[in-house]
Parts: C-alpha cells; sequence; structure tokens
C-alpha cells in the first residue's frame, strides 16, 4: 500500500465530514440552542478540518490510486471518520460513553439505524440533524462523493468505487467513474428533496422531514422521535415512506434508466422482481398471523401494520410503527430472514443482497438437477446471462462467510446479551445494518442497555457488513501494508 495518495484522499474525506459537521453546528446556532448544542458541533468540525489540513499538506504527492490502495482508502477512511463523528456526542454530553459515542456514528455511517439514545426528544436539534447526516454521507458512500467531487483521483477512482459500493456487481451508469458517482448522488439528492415535500404535505415539519428522508433514502432509520414514525399516527406518512424506502432498496441504476423516460427496467430486472415477490408473500404471511393472534385487530389494521414492518426490515431501514417483538414466533423468524436477505445490489440496503440469494438459490437448484443428470451440462443465469464458475464462486463464498460470521457473532454475543432472542438479533440486525431487534433490542427498546464490550463487538458488524467483510479483512494480511 502506498501511505501518501491513500491518506491524502483521507484526507478530503475527513474534511467532508468536518463540513457536513459545520452545517449542522450552524442550524443548532440558528435555531437558538443552547451553546453547548451549537459549540459541540463547531469544535468538532474545526478539529477534524485541523487534522484534515495537516494530512493533506503531508502527503501531497502525484500518485494514483491502486486497487490496493482503494482498499486501504476505505478499511482505514471509514473507522477514522466514524471516530472523528462521535465527538460532538461526547462533547454535547448528548452521549456519555465514547464508545457508545462511536457506536452511534458508526451506526449512522453504516445506515444500521440502531440507538444508544432512550429519549430522542431531549437532543438537541443540531445533534439529531447529524446523526441523519451521517445516514446522507454513509447512504450512498462518502467516498462516492469525495470520488464525485475531487478530479485528481482520476483513475484511482475506481478502484475507490469498487471498494466501497456493496454488492456483486457495480454498474458504471457513465463512461468515466467519475460521471457515474456525481449521477448516483444526483439521483440520491433529487429522490431526499422530493421526499422532503412529500412529508411536509403529510403534516412533519421541515426538520423533521430533512432528517426522515435522508434516513429513509440512506435505508439507514434514525428518527427524531423516540416512537420512530409510530409517533406520527398517519398512514399518509406510512405510505410515503414505504414507497421511498423500496426506492432505496431498489437498484439506482435502474432509477437512472427510469428518470430517461424508460419505464420497464424496475419490472424487467429479475432481482426487483423476486425482491417485491418475496416482500408480498411475507407481508401476506405475517398478516395473516397477526390477525389470528391478535383477535379484535381487523384485517385492515394488521395489512397496515406488517407492510410497514417486512417494508422497513426487507429493505434495511428499520423504521418502527408496530412492536413486532410481541408478534407470532413464526413472523419473528420470517423478519429476521428479511434482514439476512437485505437489499437489492446497488442500492443503499444492508444483508446479504438479493442478487447473491438469487444466484445461491440457482446454483443449488442446479446441483440437484445435476445428482440426478450427472452429464448434464445446466447453466446458472441471471437475467438470462449465463453464469460461470469464476462468478459465483465469489459469490457462494460470501454469503457462506456471511452466514458463518452471523453465527459466531451470536454465540459471542451471549456473553453481552440477556438472551438467545436479544444475541441473534442484535447481530443480524447489526451485521445487516437494520437497527432494530428483537427482545432487549426490540423495537421499543435500544441499544444503551449493551454493555460497552458488546457494543465495540456490534461497532465490528456494522463496519463489515456495511464493506463487506474483504474490505477490511485485507488489513491483516501482511501484503497489504507492503509498497
Amino acid at each position: 500500500m502506498n501511505f501518501k495518495p491513500v491518506f491524502h484522499v483521507i484526507a478530503w474525506l475527513l474534511g467532508v465530514v468536518a463540513i457536513a459537521m459545520g452545517v449542522c453546528g450552524l442550524v443548532s446556532f440558528l435555531y437558538g440552542e443552547t451553546p453547548a448544542a451549537w459549540t459541540a458541533l463547531a469544535y468538532a468540525a474545526a478539529g477534524t478540518l485541523a487534522v484534515a489540513a495537516a494530512l493533506w499538506t503531508l502527503t501531497r504527492n502525484d500518485q494514483e490510486l491502486s486497487r490496493r490502495d482503494g482498499l486501504g482508502v476505505v478499511a482505514i477512511g471509514w473507522p477514522l471518520a466514524s471516530l472523528a463523528g462521535a465527538v460532538p456526542y461526547v462533547l454535547s454530553g448528548a452521549i456519555v460513553s465514547p464508545v457508545a459515542a462511536v457506536f452511534e456514528t458508526v451506526s449512522g455511517m453504516t445506515t444500521t439505524g440502531a440507538s444508544v439514545i432512550p429519549a430522542l426528544e431531549t437532543v438537541p436539534k443540531g445533534i439529531l440533524l447529524w446523526r441523519a447526516m451521517t445516514h446522507f454521507i454513509g447512504g450512498m458512500g462518502i467516498l462516492v462523493l469525495v470520488v464525485a467531487i475531487l478530479p485528481f483521483v482520476g483513475a484511482g477512482s475506481m478502484q475507490l468505487f469498487r471498494a466501497e459500493m456493496a454488492g456483486p456487481t457495480k454498474d458504471r451508469i457513465e463512461p468515466r467513474m467519475a460521471a457515474t458517482a456525481k449521477t448516483l448522488w444526483g439521483i440520491y439528492v433529487l429522490l431526499i428533496i422530493l421526499l422532503v415535500f412529500l412529508l411536509r404535505l403529510g403534516g412533519m415539519d421541515w426538520f423533521d422531514g430533512v432528517c426522515h428522508a435522508c434516513a429513509t433514502l440512506a435505508t439507514g432509520g434514525f428518527s427524531t422521535r423516540t416512537a420512530s414514525i409510530a409517533a406520527y399516527h398517519s398512514a399518509y406518512i406510512e405510505v410515503v415512506l414505504m414507497a421511498f424506502m423500496l426506492l432505496g432498496g431498489l437498484n439506482f441504476a435502474l432509477h437512472y434508466r427510469v428518470l430517461r423516460g424508460e419505464f420497464s427496467p424496475w419490472w424487467r430486472d429479475s432481482g426487483t422482481r423476486f425482491y417485491l415477490g418475496v416482500l408480498a408473500a411475507a407481508t401476506l404471511f405475517c398478516t395473516v398471523g397477526l390477525h389470528g393472534a391478535a383477535g379484535n385487530l381487523d384485517w385492515g389494521e394488521a395489512l397496515r401494520q406488517t407492510s410497514f414492518t417486512c417494508v422497513s426490515l426487507a429493505t434495511t431501514t428499520g423504521f418502527c410503527t408496530a412492536d413486532f417483538d410481541g408478534w407470532p414466533a413464526a413472523s419473528k423468524v420470517l423478519l429476521l430472514l428479511l434482514m439476512l436477505m437485505g437489499g437489492c445490489v446497488g442500492s443503499t440496503a444492508g444483508g446479504i443482497k438479493v442478487a447473491r440469494i438469487q444466484m445461491t438459490l440457482k446454483a443449488v437448484a442446479r446441483e440437484i438437477r445435476l445428482f440426478m443428470q450427472p452429464q448434464a451440462v445446466i447453466p446458472v443465469k441471471l437475467d438470462r446471462t449465463p453464469l460461470d464458475d469464476s462468478a459465483l464462486v465469489p459469490v457462494l463464498a460470501f454469503v457462506t462467510l456471511y452466514l458463518l460470521v452471523a453465527a459466531t457473532g451470536t454465540v459471542a454475543m451471549l456473553w453481552f446479551a440477556p438472551n438467545l432472542a436479544t444475541a441473534i438479533s442484535a447481530v443480524v440486525s447489526c451485521l445487516g445494518g437494520v437497527g432494530p431487534g428483537l427482545s432487549a433490542v426490540g423495537p421499543t427498546m435500544n441499544y444503551s442497555t449493551i454493555p460497552g464490550g458488546g457494543q465495540l463487538m456490534l461497532i465490528g458488524m456494522m463496519m463489515a457488513g456495511r464493506l463487506e467483510f474483504f474490505t477490511l479483512l485485507v488489513l491483516f494480511v501482511p501484503a497489504f501494508w507492503k509498497k
């Protein structure tokens, strides 16, 4: 790894974080909040900007990033940005524990939405906006933003894009990587602005609208209310958020084609059809189960609760309108499976990803057929395109690693969690970037009851899930550190 070009880009990354904190501090000042609130953001922004400026000065160079350097920027830059982003929480007193503050920041930047703040209504608006801002910059990818705004990255832009964007494929919308990054961020911001206005029409104020719009399109889930979306008691807001959570969970390359006037890409894409089919089936299953378990709940209300919950968890957003921890056991298991699946490739959602699930199921189906017909030639196809083993092996390896980490993480989490339901759901939720889990970390609870050691472990889970393991695992390979 070449340290100068790597840390030169990290300097720009920290600069973006500093500017975002400064904007939140200004908003806090304009709202007339106590000096403790806006000065915490101002001091954190100034300190981060000073570090970024010093790092930028010391690492100026003309080298282009290699693939290994791109991995280094992501693997080192994300933790450093998270540490910087935790400072305002501690300085403002919103979160006293440094570990918990880092947990909150990592949860925001990885768009997990798991929180350690028990009462959000007591938190200053500047800090709440910073929470939403961490979703905003982490949703599409802070380094994808760097690629979009920095002309000097050049050929290294592809390395950053490949290292940070999730999924087995990364669609290049434009011939140049920087143009692709600009387009993706443009679509992302456009949808956020549209959602803000739609939420305002539903009675949500501008501040809450901005915070929830950032959380929705980033599929993050941080709310400004302790009760999350249930606090608004609005069917209109729930329907609007469901629609935009789905947009966040679908491939943004498809949105680009739709915005250009093609309306068939959403339906022609097999991943989208599979995703919507799974969501429809899961919603129907949970609706029947909830109506049967709660005899006094009518079908309409059951459908309203289950549809929002299934969409929220499958897109890994994590907004809540119902206490699904009290649902039938079969429904809770299904919700955990939705968390594992996650959203589509090229989306802001977490989880294993729909494309990988499709490829795995098709590979299993092929092996079953080959067991009966050993001499047959049966290709695995995705969107009518045959996939060779060089494409399947990494996918199967990722799915295996994901499930192995989830299983071992659950065992380790039992040291910190009060029961198995808490342990497994906390690990699955943080690994998939969902937020709420079951039992002690359920939709009406939060992660403040998890001890510091457990929070540290979950920080690793959130980071590994967002960067999809291999980007972080390279840090433990000695050859990675050699020039």
